[in-house]
């Protein structure tokens, strides 16, 4: 049996945003947390399942910036794996088009696939007989704007060895309509005679989907080596590729030090605050001990808690998250070290919202305004137009600029933000609303 081990998206040179400023005083390493750490963990998987090769599958490096503190983590990988007679491949993405050429010049044994743009295939060998290929291809500059696989079948590929199996591997925007980021579609990579495609780009691990339109095809994204922010929830880690008599299996190591998670948890109606973090605190432990039950032990479990369900104490319990009182909450259990990197209130308010919009008073006006919300129709985009407005000139400053680059970053001026802002701020308005109104509407309704 032969096996490869498949590497995404690494981006040496980063840090994951997100972890808690005040992680080291409760004992958490964080440069064990970063990709480098993620590189070191698949090197030993890689030298522990004896694989005849390490194919990278580009944005190995995070921009040719970054490429100094890259080095000396992408050479000793290098380094280990070549000392073990293990090859190491990569193609080049986006974000290393400068860096990793650069690097692999400076670090023996490492070869780029498909240099400069040209379709390669490159012999895996071992014990002197090639054991598999691997074709690639390398994003010549920055933005590619066609798809390379276009070239595919008017390339100067040599043909397939008989019974050598052969490997795609590129870093691309796949089934994208155009874009500046090598689109290709699926049926292009089925037309190219490989039916393995170990792809790039994406962060969300997608290799393991099955699809109905080429159901002989096993082509996806590998992931994210590493979760870089707490968007990249779930398994993130290399994966193997076992090629035995003709077939190929493909196996998704959850083994990144780092893992994000979100947790929904359900309150009662008439919970307390000063309860909720006994709540998050058995909902960590049942989550650490689910994922060691499947035999995954990172070392550091970061979550983002969603509060649903329907509460009478909506003002309270979101002070109690405005106010970061769960910033403490931290549960260790075997290896793996739980942190609450963020709660947020997505809890309902336990009121009749159309029996208070009958009234004339401020909980009855602003009753009204919050169905306006529940329902789609002229009224509720009117409102979201408003609100847009008023927040243009803040959402455009230029001290908020920066985090338009950042990774998926989401458009905080989004109908679908605004409705969850003006909601949440609505409910959290109500509930104080009927805390001081309630008194003096009993009071009236003894005295009748």
């Amino acid at each position: 049996m032969t096996k490869l081990l498949a590497i995404g998206d690494v981006h040496l040179g980063t840090r994951p945003s997100g972890v808690a400023e005040d992680a080291a005083d409760r004992g958490i390493a964080v440069q064990r947390l970063t990709p480098a750490a993620g590189l070191e963990a698949a090197v030993r998987l890689a030298t522990e399942q004896d694989v005849s090769a390490v194919v990278f599958a580009g944005d190995v490096v995070e921009s040719t910036n970054a490429r100094y503190e890259a080095f000396r983590h992408l050479e000793a990988a290098v380094l280990k794996l070549l000392a073990e007679g293990v090859t190491v491949l990569g193609v080049v993405g986006n974000h290393d088009v400068e860096a990793l050429p650069r690097l692999a010049r400076l670090i023996p044994g490492f070869r780029i696939v498909g240099a400069g743009g040209r379709w390669e295939c490159v012999a895996v060998e071992r014990e002197g007989r090639s054991v598999c290929e691997v074709v690639g291809w390398s994003f010549p500059q920055r933005q590619v704007t066609s798809s390379p696989v276009a070239d595919f079948a008017g390339s100067s590929l040599p043909p397939a060895q008989p019974g050598v199996p052969r490997i795609g591997v590129m870093h691309c925007d796949l089934d994208a309509s155009g874009g500046p980021y090598a689109p290709v579609t699926m049926g292009e990579l089925a037309r190219t005679g490989i039916d393995t495609w170990l792809l790039g780009h994406i962060h969300k691990p997608s290799l393991g989907d099955t699809r109905s339109d080429n159901p002989g095809l096993r082509a996806g994204y590998l992931g994210s080596l590493v979760g870089l922010n707490p968007k990249e929830v779930g398994d993130r880690g290399p994966w193997l590729v076992d090629l035995a008599e003709g077939e190929t299996s493909l196996t998704h190591v959850s083994n990144a030090p780092l893992r994000w998670e979100t947790i929904d948890l359900a309150i009662e109606p008439d919970q307390q605050p000063e309860d909720l973090g006994d709540s998050v605190l058995a909902s960590v432990d049942q989550r650490i001990r689910a994922l060691h039950a499947r035999g995954v032990e990172p070392s550091v479990l970061a979550l983002r808690v969603r509060l649903t369900g329907t509460t009478r104490s909506y003002a309270a319990i979101d002070a109690w998250v405005g106010g970061r009182r769960w910033s403490d909450i931290t549960r260790t259990v075997g290896a793996t070290t739980a942190v609450v990197n963020k709660i947020t209130n997505a809890t309902e308010l336990a009121r009749d919202l159309h029996e208070l919009a009958k009234g004339d008073d401020p909980p009855g006006l602003l009753a009204r305004k919050l169905l306006i919300l529940e329902t789609e129709g002229a009224e509720r985009d009117a409102l979201i137009v408003r609100t847009r407005d008023r927040l243009r000139t803040l959402a455009d400053a230029s001290n908020f600029a920066p985090l338009q680059d950042l990774r998926d970053a989401a458009d905080p001026l989004a109908d679908e933000e605004i409705t969850r802002a003006l909601k949440a701020a609505g409910s959290s308005i109500l509930s104080a609303l009927l805390d001081q109104h309630e008194p003096t509407r009993r009071g009236e309704g003894a005295e009748r």
